[in-house]
């Protein structure tokens, strides 16, 4: 289900934040590493936060003045995962030509025309299905970022013996078969339109163990990571 993009986000990052220790990693991307010259597609920095319950996602483009991008979180719990494997290579629920890596088991695709709407699907047995409690995301035109959050989520998957995930985020355009025009990463400068796109290496992050933060918040030790 399309969700519209809440400015409320800030009050719940304020209180994840502020009411609980977060730990989180930035990731950068080089600028200009694109083929087409859409600054709102050129990915610079993602930053992935949590506090042990919620997970936030921050991406970053070289300058988001526009109302037409179209951005792309993958994510992969690892093998096996509640039973699956995760979807086949160069298969999301967008469409959209990203091969190279098989075994995805959430996309999230947001896009800003029409005021900004956002899905969310998961994996199942042989099929995507979009979920009907979607995340809600946050767009910051002066810094020219986008943040979703995912509520509880670090907290489900840590249940579930998730401990890492492994993730990759892209820039496209707004048809089916439109590959992505920058991958978060390695992967260097993607072909660009007409052109399909490829992923080589995945991003990852360390989910807390239980009851680790609860420590780190006892110890007075606040600070998020950074790479």
């Amino acid at each position: 289900m399309e969700r519209s993009l809440k400015k409320a986000l800030g009050i719940f990052v304020s209180t994840l934040l502020v009411t609980s220790v977060a730990v989180g990693d930035m990731y950068y991307d080089p600028a200009g590493d694109i083929a087409t010259g859409n600054p709102n597609l050129d990915i610079t920095s993602v930053e992935m936060t949590t506090s042990g319950w919620d997970l936030l996602v921050t991406i970053t483009v070289a300058d988001l003045n526009a109302d037409w991008g179209k951005y792309m979180v993958f994510m992969d719990y690892g093998d096996n995962y509640n039973g699956n494997f995760g979807a086949p290579e160069n298969n999301n629920p967008w469409g959209r030509d990203v091969g190279g890596h098989a075994g995805f088991d959430a996309f999230t695709g947001i896009w800003l025309d029409g005021g900004g709407h956002m899905s969310h699907s998961e994996w199942s047995t042989d099929h995507w299905y979009e979920q009907y409690q979607a995340p809600v995301a946050n767009v910051d035109w002066e810094s020219s970022s986008i943040t979703i959050g995912y509520m509880d989520l670090a907290y489900h998957l840590g249940n579930n013996g998730v401990t890492e995930i492994g993730f990759e985020i892209g820039t496209t355009g707004g048809s089916w078969g439109d590959p992505a025009i920058d991958l978060l990463g390695g992967e260097g400068t993607q072909p660009g339109w007409g052109g399909g796109s490829t992923i080589t290496d995945l991003q990852y992050f360390t989910l807390p163990a239980p009851g680790a933060l609860a420590l780190l918040a006892m110890a007075g030790l606040g600070r998020r990571r950074r790479y």
